[in-house]
């Protein structure tokens, strides 16, 4: 009898475009708002992320904790449903050209509310959060065994979000994802690519506002109305070696920047995502190389055009969406 295909994440190589993609027939399994509120009663009796039903998940890897040890304001904790895990501990048969994706997939849960927006949790809160993100990659990079990481948030429905509780994830691989690949060799063509970014970003007024040693600015190619960097202004590789300071300057800049969004465009969606260096064979530029957070509203749908070249297609001029940004607040 043959073998049960594995149900454990698999990363799949196209040799034809060069593409990973990872499996991860779990992902299916994952519950909703609207499934578990058939529960009956409030959201704090049945959502897992709020306080009093830690029971619902795995134990906490990582707790940012409050006036007293039984109150906590951030915790990370393993992802029921992951799109990467342990390949040691992988099972079953795998198709041609997969094989097990190694990586540590986590939840990062920023209140123990329910709070359905970051702009909901007082601003110690939220830098609490960013604390343990931070030491938590800085943890996950010391291993040894994994390539990359980063955290990444999918804020509202159309930036998939399956639950409202406010949370982001945290996601450590054994590659380095293409993406990242494609940035670094762009960089390694300029001799100063960030700081030139920051310097053109000046000229053609597209930063929208600064918060101690970090700026955020519009990058000149915007990929959705009011898209935005946050970078620190002189070179560090990874965010998850920088300083306190840092920590709590991004903490503060993600709230800023998310309520410019709520004002210039109104109960939008949006995304955001951490690139760091890789944490082992890192290349040249990496001492050139600035960790950097990019935020992205879901203005518009992805069509075909977008999707089948790359090439987006945006109706606002990033200089207009820097003037719009800088003057929501």
């Amino acid at each position: 009898m043959p073998e049960l295909l594995s149900r454990d994440p698999l990363a799949c190589h196209d040799p034809t475009s060069g593409r990973t993609v990872l499996v991860a027939p779990r992902r299916d399994e994952r519950p909703g708002d609207d499934e578990l509120a058939t529960l009956g009663g409030a959201p704090s009796t049945w959502c897992p992320f709020c306080a009093g039903n830690e029971h619902r998940t795995p134990p906490a890897v990582l707790e940012a904790r409050g006036p007293s040890p039984e109150t906590w304001h951030a915790r990370i904790f393993a992802n029921l449903f992951p799109f990467v895990g342990d390949a040691d501990d992988a099972t079953g048969a795998f198709p041609a050209g997969a094989r097990p994706a190694h990586g540590v997939h986590e939840v990062v849960v920023e209140s123990p509310r329910h709070d359905t927006s970051i702009l909901s949790i007082d601003a110690e809160g939220w830098r609490d959060a960013w604390r343990i993100i931070h030491q938590r990659l800085a943890d996950l990079a010391a291993r040894g065994d994994l390539a990359w990481g980063t955290v990444f948030k999918n804020s509202g429905p159309a930036a998939g979000a399956s639950l409202e509780h406010v949370h982001s994830q945290l996601v450590a691989m054994d590659f380095v994802p293409g993406v990242l690949a494609a940035e670094l060799a762009a960089a390694a063509t300029q001799p100063d690519p960030f700081g030139e970014l920051i310097r053109k970003a000046e000229a053609d007024d597209r930063v929208v506002v600064a918060c101690g040693e970090l700026v955020a600015l519009v990058p000149p190619a915007p990929r959705q109305p009011c898209e935005t960097w946050i970078l620190p202004r002189s070179p560090e590789a990874f965010f998850h070696a920088t300083n306190p300071a840092r920590v709590a300057a991004i903490a503060d800049l993600t709230r800023d920047i998310a309520a410019r969004f709520a004002s210039v465009l109104p109960d939008i969606d949006f995304n955001w995502w951490l690139h760091e260096a890789p944490w082992r064979d890192a290349p040249t530029v990496v001492d050139r190389w600035h960790w950097h957070l990019e935020m992205l509203p879901r203005a518009t749908q992805l069509a075909g055009f977008e999707l089948g070249t790359g090439c987006h297609v945006t109706a606002w001029p990033a200089a207009e969406a820097a003037r719009r940004l800088r003057e929501a607040m």
